[in-house]
């Protein structure tokens, strides 16, 4: 147990002891001062744990779905609609994870200047990296990067939304705005990858994440927005995870999805911190 809810148990025994021995041994009194004792920290859980239950039975239902896998998307347009969009750093990151010029040629993303960028590649422009894969020494990552600089220096393209090219995907990322009073306790968002040929909604998942508990706060990890370990209330926790069950064929050639985690841009958008 941590030492600081030893400690805090601790102050709560010697205030009831104090109390009883200078003021009162009301039993009504005792049993109300360990209950204030108990609920003070923890009263977020009860709280959290109501709020939960509430949302995960109520629409959109289910939560998560997926219609279809898609083995060749050829071209997928990503919308993020919580950050404003992606800068260049996490869009040369985008282009690393999943601009394989196999399965997926063409990307678009919006940026964070309300523009869309495109971007494409052929499987050829990997080829440099096969010698490498093997041990995937520090070499190697120097050279994802340096490749996905190139494409961006020699095939980047820029767009209004109304003047885009034709893309057969879209996955948009979008923040579910909850009451004053539960977006204290909770952080919900919701993915969907749409088809535009038919404009179906494929698959979609709307996830509900804890925040931390005044009891477990965020000591270890720093600067998060929610518990990443076990927050999750329902839907699927991991929206890279989710995007690569539909789109599993796309090739990872980085660990990262984005520059900064998205649960650390959470953090600096809601706690008003600036960005080291």
């Amino acid at each position: 147990m941590p030492l600081y809810i030893l400690l805090y148990m601790f102050a709560v025994a010697l205030v009831v002891i104090l109390v009883r021995r200078f003021a009162t041994k009301s039993k009504s009194v005792t049993v109300i001062l360990i209950a204030i004792g108990v609920l003070l920290p923890t009263y977020d859980i009860i709280i959290t744990n109501a709020l939960g239950a509430y949302y995960c039975k109520t629409d959109p239902n289910s939560k998560t779905f997926i219609k279809k896998k898609v083995e060749y998307p050829e071209s997928i347009y990503w919308e993020d609609n919580i950050f404003g969009g992606f800068d260049k750093e996490d869009r040369k990151l985008m282009i690393m994870n999943y601009l394989d010029g196999v399965h997926l040629k063409t990307m678009a993303l919006n940026g964070e200047d309300g523009k869309i960028y495109l971007y494409e590649a052929d499987s050829s422009i990997w080829e440099k990296l096969k010698p490498l894969e093997k041990e995937r020494s520090q070499s190697y990552y120097d050279m994802v990067d340096t490749i996905a600089q190139n494409i961006m220096q020699t095939s980047e393209k820029s767009y209004t939304k109304q003047r885009m090219p034709k893309i057969n995907y879209t996955v948009t990322f979008d923040e579910v705005k909850l009451n004053f009073f539960a977006k204290k306790f909770l952080y919900s968002d919701e993915t969907k990858i749409i088809d535009n040929s038919t404009n179906e909604t494929v698959a979609y998942n709307r996830r509900y994440m804890r925040l931390f508990y005044n009891m477990a706060p965020d000591l270890s990890l720093g600067n998060l927005y929610y518990n990443p370990r076990d927050g999750q209330i329902s839907g699927s926790e991991d929206t890279q995870y989710f995007f690569r069950h539909i789109f599993d064929e796309i090739y990872i050639n980085y660990s990262g999805a984005i520059a900064e985690s998205f649960n650390s841009k959470l953090y600096r958008k809601y706690k008003k911190v600036s960005k080291k």
